[in-house]
């Protein structure tokens, strides 16, 4: 079984690569994806870079109804076929770091993603909590505080 880290770090590559298909990034991205993938093997290099291929065409196709379910299906596949990668071959998960951070780099500004039980916004996100619930919240990046309207204190 698959250490949590490495499934954290499997789905945040998924991510990437979906994120990437449809940007100006993706043939560097693709590129370097089937490179790590194929790990010198050029037919392997090949199927990696032609399953990538096809996650961009079906991603471009898609209607933009259907996008973002689109979107979600090649990221868990991406996400199942790195964690199984990463299973097969533990020591490229430095590599599959540095290229998950060189691929973050790349995208355009404004551009997010996010994994597993993440949101990723490019603007306003409100987390509230109802009746006894717990909301809790965890930021990466850079924040900067709105203009706010503090609701009534309540325990």
């Amino acid at each position: 079984m698959l250490p949590e880290a490495l499934v954290a770090l499997s789905a945040l590559a998924g991510n990437a690569v979906v994120t990437a298909a449809t940007t100006d990034a993706w043939e560097a991205v693709r590129h370097k994806f089937a490179r790590l993938l194929g790990r010198t093997d050029p037919s392997k290099e090949q199927l990696a870079s032609d399953r990538l291929e096809e996650t961009r065409e079906l991603l471009a196709g898609a209607a933009d109804a259907d996008l973002q379910r689109a979107r979600a299906v090649q990221a868990e596949r991406w996400t199942a076929r790195l964690a199984d990668f990463l299973e097969e071959n533990p020591s490229a998960e430095g590599e599959l770091r540095t290229l998950v951070d060189e691929v973050r780099a790349a995208l355009p500004p404004g551009t997010v993603s996010a994994a597993d039980h993440a949101v990723a916004a490019g603007r306003d996100v409100k987390v509230q909590a109802d009746h006894s619930a717990v909301a809790a919240v965890v930021v990466h990046g850079n924040v900067t505080p709105g203009p706010t309207s503090p609701g009534t204190a309540t325990s």
